[in-house]
Parts: structure tokens; sequence; C-alpha cells
């Protein structure tokens, strides 16, 4: 159970991480915030709000495809690192941590969708999805690259809703996110 464990966080980081630099970069380059959605609307309401920016989908994937090239790194001078893979087609190719990264953004952006359209307000917590929309996407973008079994995909989503609240609480703590939750 510990090596499951071990390997459903060794393949959440980059996507994890993807996930988390938004608020970050947000605060390091405020003026680069473009909305992913350009201001269209779904029924008089925008498609994902002024909070989803060309800025975190950009520095969100670049950073995923930074600690999955280290990952990868570290997998080649370590073979406890290789050991953590799910897959070795987890280190074979480049772009397989900017597909992480890009999935887990896709994933909390379509939640951002619905909550538009259910009048909830950005930044307002909707929990579960809040915490799993980022593992849900990662896992669905990527089955078909890594074929994984179901407990593979519960314990992900079990594992990052653990690590989703942390993050927050650390931003919280950071004066980066204005809620704990």
């Amino acid at each position: 159970m510990i090596d499951l464990l071990l390997q459903v966080i060794w393949f959440l980081i980059p996507a994890g991480v993807a996930n988390l630099v938004p608020p970050v970069f947000a605060k390091l380059l405020p003026r680069w915030n473009t909305p992913m959605d350009f201001g269209l609307e779904l029924r008089g309401k925008r498609l994902l709000g002024s909070h989803k920016t060309i800025r975190g989908l950009v520095t969100g994937v670049l950073c995923a495809a930074l600690l999955h090239y280290l990952q990868t790194r570290l997998a080649i001078r370590w073979s406890w690192a290789e050991d953590l893979a799910i897959d070795p087609v987890y280190y074979q190719y480049w772009w397989i941590g900017a597909w992480l990264g890009f999935l887990a953004l896709v994933g909390d952006a379509l939640k951002s969708l619905v909550k538009r359209q259910l009048h909830i307000a950005p930044g307002k917590p909707w929990l579960p999805w809040d915490k799993i929309d980022w593992i849900i996407g990662t896992l669905a973008g990527s089955w078909f690259i890594f074929h994984f079994e179901m407990r593979f995909a519960i314990t992900a989503i079990l594992c990052g809703l653990l690590l989703s609240f942390a993050g927050k609480i650390v931003g919280y703590w950071l004066n980066i996110n204005s809620s704990w939750i």
C-alpha cells in the first residue's frame, strides 16, 4: 500500500504544482492577466471568470514540465526514483509533465465553468470539487497513456484531496490565498 501511495504522489507532483503556481505567478506577474475565456459568456454568465488566466495556464504547464524533467533526472540517477513511476513511459517522453499540468488546469477550468453556470462566485468554495478538479482532469486525460487501475485513481483522488487542503493552508499562511479552505 505504501508503494501505491508513493507512486500516486510521484505521479501527481507535476499536476499538483501546475495547480498551485497560478496564484503565485498572479502576485509575481500581475499585469499578464488575460482571462482564458477572453470575456466570453454562456447564458449571460462568464465562461470561466477573470481568475482563470493565460498566465496561470502557461506558468502552470511550464512548472509541471520542469518538475517532470527533474523527476526524470532523478530516475536516471537513482533507482528508487525510477521505481516510483507507474509506467516506464512516464520517463520516456519530454511532454508528459506539460501534459499532466495542462490536464490539471483543464480540470480546474471545467469546474469553474460549472461553478459560473451554478452562480457560485469565483474564489468561493465548492467542496469537494474545488479540491479534486485537477486530479480528475489529470486522471481522465492521462488514462489513455498509463491505463492505471481503479485503486490507483481512487488513491489519487483521496491523496490529492489531502494535498489540496495542505496546499491551500500553506498558501493562506503565505498570504497567497485569501481563505484556508
